[in-house]
């Protein structure tokens, strides 16, 4: 290219004016650059949660994509987290998968990845959201004697003291007497009756309340609690001089006067706060002398601990949390920072405690990896007295069918006869699993009802048409669940070309006729717990419950074709499809099995009962038979030959003749 011959000519040879000149060798410049210049089209995208994250970790993905949105091998990046661990997720590619866990007191995470100079980075914003639980009694002080009942209010509040509606409903625990009713009143309030205890001595109350998020099930969440003095309305009964006017002063506050009869007997109506053991008498006589002295109350120790569970029934899993909350009290009503509360739990284990303000005490409890009935959590504040303690029972369960294997007695069956269809079904620690929905399919024929036994083993015979035109026929069969009742987590998978969602529990059993909402758009999980999402296009969609609003599923669409991140396996097994060949129906049929050299016949009937006193024929191609033994209508041989030998066994009335080959 001659840029200077250009220079300061026109292109008629004659002289051009500078400026053209100029801005011609500007433009020439301009496309040797272009025609030079690197193309760095690449981009590097972090994808991840839209939605506040739960603290016990999240998937992340990260993609490459050329300048056509095509995405492309992504090489070896370099990735950090502030605020978190990173665990190497499921191979997806081209996609690199991690997994975020946040470290313990996080409230956000920031994650970084590089790559052949790209770059990318996303925050993470951790739930719960700080919402404050607020509990209040109405009246403030009920009075036993007096009161039977107390409204209890629950209130959610976000920072700015609106109404957080995101959490579950609240679960409350009480010292001393019951919580009864408790009900959504509105947005982010709930309200229950408590119903004083019978007992007539005062006490303190100690109401705990935990709303858990992003699900029902979390042990993530926020708490409140509120100490309630319960005075108590007596008569105290006495003997002093006849006539004499006695009173009684407690805590600052004096009953009385009342007279006593002739024979010095009284009672006096008094009103006993907790924590006051004694009060000051006063007796006047009828010669106006005034005598003082203590008066014992007599009252009781009382409990001064209340403790909540969350949640209360967990997988046997190993890893699988729950939240222990204690609060403490005096027996005036003060919050007690320094109690010695002791635990002891049966199988699982228990890390702990860690002090909160108020007396409040948290512990971290971990099941165990076996299945157990009686798992139990003991609490005690020895120091407060026998009274002061909680036992709070925790069920320990199996998770759901993970695996499934099934078998058919035989591949060709005659018409007429049946198959004994079988499916073993075990959870993800390879434990038989009990208690499961089996569902069969078949385009011809009939299935009897579905028998357990051992546990964990289905059974059913399957019973072909009589006649018909079919010879080759597909049986299905699935065994999946049981079911759970809470939904905790939204899984996403990736089924015969098209999308699911299913809701499950904590230990994994899919929970049915969940309402969720996709990108807006509602749908409802069958009985299985799951529902196809139909087509989604390119981009990022939400999958959130359509009550549970914390409990939400991000998916990046990459393509009209995906992948699809983040994709977990499918809740419920995909069912097992078994082929069979139908034959004409025969009046009998020749069994025949070979164990090496030992061969086994027998006859049955189209039900499959064995026959006995049947004439049989049999025969084989070379050497001999010994060591014949004949039970329950059975008979055994073993077959003695240098070489391959072929056996054929035949009912001799029927004709019907069984063949076999034994290499000895």
């Amino acid at each position: 290219m001659r840029v200077s011959s250009l220079r300061g000519r026109s292109f008629d040879g004659t002289a051009a004016p500078c400026r053209v000149t100029r801005a011609l060798n500007r433009f020439l410049l301009a496309i040797l650059l272009l025609l030079c210049a690197p193309v760095w089209a690449d981009t590097l995208e972090l994808l991840g949660p839209s939605s506040a994250v739960a603290p016990d970790g999240f998937p992340v993905a990260l993609a490459r994509k050329d300048a056509s949105g095509v995405l492309v091998p992504l090489g070896a990046p370099v990735v950090s987290a502030e605020g978190a661990e990173l665990k190497e997720g499921p191979a997806q590619p081209p996609l690199r998968t991690f997994v975020v866990v946040p470290r313990a007191g996080a409230r956000d995470v920031l994650v970084r990845a590089r790559v052949d100079g790209l770059e990318a980075q996303a925050r993470f914003v951790l739930g719960p959201p700080a919402t404050e639980v607020k509990l209040a009694l109405e009246p403030a002080a009920p009075v036993k004697g007096r009161d039977k009942e107390a409204v209890l209010t629950v209130r959610m509040l976000r920072p700015d003291g609106t109404a957080d509606d995101t959490g579950a409903p609240p679960v409350v625990r009480v010292s001393t007497g019951r919580i009864e009713g408790l009900e959504r009143a509105e947005p982010g309030i709930y309200r229950a009756r408590y119903m004083l205890p019978d007992t007539r001595y005062p006490e303190v109350a100690i109401l705990v309340a935990f709303s858990a998020w992003p699900s029902p099930q979390s042990v993530h969440g926020t708490y409140g609690r509120v100490l309630v003095p319960l005075a108590a309305s007596v008569n105290l009964p006495g003997t002093t001089e006849p006539d004499a006017r006695i009173s009684v002063a407690i805590s600052g506050e004096s009953f009385g006067p009342v007279t006593a009869g002739a024979d010095g007997r009284f009672r006096l109506p008094i009103v006993v706060p907790p924590g006051h053991r004694f009060g000051q008498g006063s007796v006047v006589d009828r010669a106006g002398n005034v005598r003082r002295m203590p008066v014992d109350l007599n009252l009781p120790p009382t409990d001064g601990l209340a403790c909540v569970l969350q949640p209360q029934r967990l997988p046997a899993d190993g890893v699988s949390r729950a939240r222990l909350l204690c609060a403490t009290s005096d027996p005036l009503g003060s919050p007690v920072d320094d109690a010695k509360v002791t635990t002891q739990v049966r199988h699982g284990t228990l890390r702990g405690p860690v002090r909160a303000a108020g007396g409040m005490l948290e512990w971290l409890y971990t099941a165990p990896r076996v299945l157990a009935d009686d798992e139990r959590i003991e609490v005690a504040w020895p120091q407060r007295g026998p009274g002061s303690r909680e036992s709070l029972a925790l069920q320990l369960v199996q998770g759901p069918v993970q695996e499934v294997r099934a078998t058919l007695s035989d591949s060709l069956v005659h018409r007429g006869s049946e198959a004994r269809l079988t499916l073993d079904a075990r959870d993800a620690l390879s434990r038989p699993r009990s208690g499961a929905k089996v569902e069969l399919e078949a385009p011809v024929g009939t299935f009897s009802p579905v028998v357990e036994s051992p546990p964990g083993t289905y059974a059913t015979q399957w019973q072909p048409p009589v006649s018909g035109s079919d010879v080759d026929v597909t049986l299905q069969a699935r065994a999946w669940g049981p079911v759970g009742s809470e939904p905790a987590r939204i899984s996403v998978w990736s089924q015969d070309g098209g999308l699911y969602a299913g809701v499950s529990d904590l230990a994994g059993l899919p929970v049915p006729s969940q309402p969720l909402m996709v990108d807006g758009r509602p749908l409802m999980t069958g009985e299985d717990g799951t529902v196809a999402l139909g087509v989604l296009a390119p981009g990022v969609h939400a999958v959130a419950h359509g009550v549970w609003t914390g409990l939400v599923r991000t998916l990046h669409v990459l393509g009209k074709d995906g992948p699809v991140s983040p994709l977990e396996a499918p809740l419920v097994p995909p069912a097992a499809r078994l082929s069979v060949r139908l034959a004409p129906e025969v009046p009998v049929n020749v069994r025949l099995r070979v164990d090496g050299a030992r061969v086994t016949y027998w006859l049955e009937d189209a039900k499959g009962q064995v026959l006995t006193g049947r004439e049989v024929h049999v025969a084989q191609s070379s050497g001999s038979r010994d060591a014949l033994e004949s039970h329950d209508g059975r008979t055994s041989f073993t077959v003695r030959s240098d070489r391959p030998v072929s056996v054929s066994v035949a009912d001799v009335a029927t004709g019907v003749t069984a063949l076999a080959e034994v290499r000895p």
